[in-house]
């Protein structure tokens, strides 16, 4: 019975210690889809050693031994988890390892197509990354060069997606907003897997073809006295807000002249036509 009790510990000691029972180099692998993997599976004592995996398993040894190799000519399954066990499984522990895949293409686009933009404007523009893995590792970053040559980093985005393993698409969008300076200017997006510091040449940034963009401006209008001209392109927004100030003082003065008039002239006409009647 105390046996029992003893073995039944070792082997839950042994679940929770798995760098102490067995050990994995490397412990972490980063591989290309379709390109071969190995790992080294390892004791300090002598045991019987097997490997379990969807690609590249092997039974238990007949013999005891220290040292298991594994090895894949070419990974083509994306949820492989090659797992290292001794004899009834007391001690195991799994590689961990990464597969990926580099993206088909990357593009850029509006998501709804003007042409030309126009100043002050927003748009939305879409970045799509095509069959890429595993996606949670995805950076995507947007740049934009104008006339001159100088180059902005407009914004890099990443998704948190856990245990995603297979490919897929990635839609990336960003709100933009062009300038007087922003014409003849291009855009462009980079699409990059951060796989971490263990590979030694990390997979090659891909980017986008250049968009090239022309921003049409509001145009300045301006008014002298009496008349304005202006010229209207297409896109331009036009807002106008006319008004007259008048000046009645002259029509008054003139109207006052009129009526006195009028009553100077009756009121001579009136004595006139008395006198000429007092006279008969």
């Amino acid at each position: 019975m105390e046996i029992v009790i003893l073995v039944s510990l070792l082997s839950l000691y042994c679940d929770f210690t798995d760098a102490e029972c067995l050990g994995i180099s490397p412990a972490r692998l980063v591989v290309k889809y379709g390109d071969p993997a190995s790992s080294n599976c390892s004791s300090d004592t002598p045991v019987q050693l097997g490997w379990e995996a969807t690609q590249g398993g092997t039974d238990v040894t007949d013999k005891e031994v220290k040292f298991l190799h594994w090895r894949v000519n070419s990974v083509t399954d994306w949820n492989i988890k090659p797992t290292c066990f001794t004899e009834g499984g007391q001690c195991q522990k799994q590689l961990d390892i990464t597969v990926y895949k580099l993206p088909d293409s990357v593009s850029i686009s509006y998501r709804t197509y003007p042409d030309p933009m126009v100043e002050k404007h927003h748009y939305q523009l879409q970045c799509l990354v095509q069959n890429i893995a595993p996606i949670e590792r995805l950076r995507v970053t947007f740049y934009k060069v104008n006339t001159t040559g100088e180059q902005t980093e407009l914004d890099t985005q990443q998704k948190s997606k856990d245990n995603i393993k297979t490919p897929e698409n990635g839609a990336y969008t960003l709100d933009f907003t062009p300038s007087r300076d922003d014409d003849r200017a291009q855009l462009w997006c980079s699409a990059m897997l951060d796989l971490g510091p263990e590979i030694p040449q990390p997979p090659p940034v891909m980017e986008s073809d250049r968009l090239n963009i022309t921003v049409l401006y509001k145009r300045q209008i301006t008014m002298s006295p009496g008349c304005f001209s202006m010229r209207i392109t297409e896109g331009d927004t036009l807002s106008l807000n006319c008004s007259a100030n008048v000046d009645y003082l002259p029509i008054i003065t003139g109207l006052a002249a009129v009526v006195i008039l009028l009553v100077v002239s009756c009121f001579i006409y009136s004595s006139y036509c008395k006198h000429r009647g007092m006279g008969h």
